[in-house]
């Protein structure tokens, strides 16, 4: 039994599409289909201790050997200039960067608590990453200190788990889960970073100077799961979650200039859509085809993927265009025709696909695109599990969605 591909991110440089799938990842030649690589966490050098921590012996649980979960996948993404692949984990709660060349491992931090959100900035060499806790940390791509060097120049680091925080630096924090997070084009010769969380923040924060919110856009009612600043329209900033609408907001000023009604189309059948609690809607993804300044938006409780025409001029109403059903887990845009990688979850029969290309037209259709390479990555896409029981969890973005105490 094959287990679902939970995470995609696509090369442009290097025309190279890659998947993960618990705690490994293998990469594949768009054009072909062939498999290039493959890495797993199990490739990660212990440390030359021999210790898990020093003075802290790991204790294993019969749980460690049970499930495959035990350090899985949770976010996956490409440097623009297609030399780093940056991966996060779950369990261990790792900070992964790979080198697009030969897999080999180029940088491997570990935080105190799981990582949740990541994005590139400062040109690709910074990663910023936002935990389950509200925290968010600045880390270079390439360490500056490796764990040998701290451990022979800085007497005060005294076990594995410090060394390997050395060049981890905490920069600004939320009082709730982080849930998404992304770094900003230069707008006025400044930068900035955008975060959202589980009640309702958005937030507009400085940067380098982290320690300086520029301000907060509210307007959310529910969690805010996904954040996008389209290419075309820098000041623009599209936000979703688990409210029943998008928002579109100028984030230079926080000013709200757009609801876009998610759920009057997911359920159109409902007379009174917006009154009926027992349809929700679950933002799990926000893309963008720059081709056609179109963005997609893939809603996991109604399990549709719809497009939006979306203008540069943000005074001008988001046009909705189509909606196709596809039970999503992730998907990659290609920047060319329109086209972007998917993957599925859907396969109570082996043979049905798990990876599929599809491509958005200017009109905002959305139509699966067959091709030997699509077909030949499917099939040597090898993360193979004994039973169901052995896929991981998919922990949908709705389990977000807080409900009332009774």
């Amino acid at each position: 039994m094959r287990h679902p591909v939970q995470r995609l991110a696509y090369d442009k440089a290097k025309r190279t599409v890659f998947l993960a799938a618990g705690d490994k990842i293998q990469g594949f030649d768009a054009d072909t289909g062939s498999r290039l690589q493959q890495w797993s966490t199990d490739m990660i050098p212990r440390d030359p201790s021999g210790k898990e921590q020093e003075g802290r012996p790991k204790k294993k649980s019969k749980s460690d050997s049970d499930k495959s979960e035990r350090n899985s996948i949770r976010t996956l993404t490409c440097t623009d200039d297609g030399q780093y692949l940056v991966a996060t984990t779950d369990e261990k709660k790792l900070l992964l960067v790979l080198s697009t060349v030969d897999f080999s491992l180029v940088n491997n931090r570990q935080f105190p608590k799981r990582p949740s959100a990541t994005a590139i900035t400062d040109r690709g060499q910074t990663i910023l990453l936002g935990d389950k806790f509200g925290d968010v940390y600045s880390v270079p791509i390439v360490p500056s200190v490796t764990n040998e060097e701290a451990r022979r120049g800085h007497s005060e680091v005294s076990n594995a788990e410090n060394e390997s925080e050395y060049d981890i630096e905490p920069i600004f924090g939320h009082v709730s889960m982080l849930v998404d997070l992304i770094a900003t084009p230069v707008v006025d010769g400044k930068r900035y970073i955008i975060s959202g969380d589980r009640d309702e923040h958005v937030r507009v924060t400085r940067y380098p100077d982290a320690c300086i919110i520029e301000r907060f856009c509210f307007g959310h009612e529910q969690y805010v799961s996904q954040l996008l600043i389209p290419t075309w329209s820098p000041t623009t900033l599209i936000s979703g979650g688990g409210d029943d609408f998008l928002i579109r907001w100028k984030w230079t000023t926080g000013e709200l200039k757009e609801k876009i009604d998610v759920k009057g189309l997911l359920y159109p059948y409902k007379q009174n859509a917006h009154e009926d609690n027992a349809e929700t809607v679950s933002v799990a993804g926000i893309w963008e085809m720059s081709e056609f300044k179109i963005i997609l938006v893939f809603d996991d409780s109604a399990e549709k993927l719809l497009t939006f025409q979306v203008s540069d001029d943000i005074n001008e109403n988001a046009k909705f265009l189509d909606m196709a059903s596809y039970k999503l887990l992730d998907l990659a845009p290609t920047g060319e025709n329109g086209e972007a990688w998917i993957s599925l979850y859907d396969n109570a029969k082996d043979e049905q696909p798990l990876i599929k290309k599809i491509a958005v037209s200017s009109s905002g259709s959305i139509n699966e695109v067959e091709s030997e390479a699509s077909s030949n990555i499917d099939s040597e896409a090898s993360f193979n599990v004994s039973s169901r029981d052995s896929i991981l969890a998919l922990h949908p973005v709705s389990l977000l969605r807080k409900h009332a105490e009774h």
